[in-house]
């Protein structure tokens, strides 16, 4: 059976891996985000231990060597390279030797809220691999681990990028009916990266912030992340055959983060959640138009430790991502359009 949250194997397959990995950079072919360390977390966490060298074996021929250090960051002038991607080398060594002084909990409770509201950074994947990142170390403390956390935070402090508008939920409307009212260009938002058509799209739509402050706030930050994880599953699986790869991550980075922030402070967790909302609305209003709508599978989904090996099986680190997420909040609230989304994912992408 797939890990879905519990007991983590694979210590020693992961940390592999990782020393493997931290010869490549960020990003490859100019600006896709190297998802080696991500996907080989969520592998193991499927269950899937022994398939992580053979898939890094050839997903590592993909990448590039990271780029040089340019120049120091500092307490004083770190807010000066927030959101400059030549700059991650910097961080990286910047936040390297603040891990080796404090405990990684604190640097990560310290730097947090600083990265939040630029957790559109890299397509959400910022966020996405410092999460996985930290709850590795929650399995087990190793230096191949915290090196990891590094650059995982360092990723999203080169790549920061606030969605615009304040990230608050302060209306009367659930979940449902605030996706519903979010605006869609009436054309294509042209732009090859994700993170260029969150920019483009966004800028022609003057009533994308109030609409996110429509939604009604969470009782609960988990299990508003929770319905947030869900509720997009259902969006993928009703839109996401025009544009996978764009409505997924707004799945992912909600399941991911939500892991996270069991590790912090409890004041954390709402700030993430409205932010996370709004950065899963941008992604929602930037590739929804056009977007043909289809019902949700009428017969029973595929097995969980099925979909895990349909999700190796197909190589993609996309679909190998939305299923440990998915199946991650199946494990806690089983909704069967968690695992309709999954084989879509399998689908789609494989």
């Amino acid at each position: 059976m797939p890990d879905g949250g519990g007991a983590f194997g694979g210590r020693d397959v992961l940390d592999e891996g990782l020393s493997r990995l931290a010869a490549t950079g960020p990003e490859f072919h100019g600006g896709l985000s190297n998802h080696g360390p991500m996907a080989a977390e969520a592998m193991i966490r499927l269950g899937r231990a022994d398939e992580v060298e053979p898939w890094l074996d050839g997903y590592i021929r993909l990448l590039e060597e990271p780029p040089q250090a340019t120049g120091k960051i500092t307490d004083e002038n770190w807010r000066e390279a927030l959101g400059v991607p030549r700059r991650v080398g910097d961080w990286e060594l910047y936040l390297r030797n603040q891990l080796a002084e404090d405990p990684w909990p604190d640097v990560l409770a310290r730097w947090w809220p600083r990265l939040t509201p630029g957790l559109a950074a890299a397509a959400t994947h910022g966020i996405i691999r410092t999460s996985h990142a930290a709850r590795s170390l929650a399995a087990d403390q190793t230096g191949e681990r915290l090196a990891e956390l590094a650059r995982g935070m360092a990723y999203w402090a080169a790549s920061y990028l606030e969605v615009p508008g304040a990230a608050r939920a302060l209306g009367g409307l659930d979940l449902q009916a605030a996706v519903a009212g979010l605006p869609v260009p009436a054309d294509p938002v042209p732009g090859w990266l994700i993170t260029d058509r969150i920019r483009a799209g966004l800028a022609g739509e003057p009533g994308f912030p109030a609409a996110v402050a429509a939604l009604r706030p969470p009782d609960d930050v988990g299990t508003g992340l929770l319905e947030l994880g869900t509720t997009f599953a259902r969006v993928f699986v009703v839109y996401g055959r025009s544009q996978p790869i764009g409505f997924l991550h707004a799945v992912t980075a909600p399941v991911a983060a939500r892991s996270a922030l069991e590790l912090l402070p409890a004041d954390l967790g709402r700030p993430t959640h409205d932010r996370l909302w709004q950065v899963a609305a941008a992604l929602y209003s930037v590739h929804a138009t056009g977007a043909e709508p289809e019902p949700v599978p009428a017969v029973d989904p595929p097995a969980p430790d099925v979909l895990a090996d349909r999700a190796v099986a197909t190589g993609d680190e996309h679909a190998i991502k939305l299923t440990e997420a998915c199946l991650r909040l199946y494990a806690e609230s089983p909704d069967p359009v968690l695992l309709h989304a999954a084989a879509r994912g399998c689908e789609l992408l494989g």
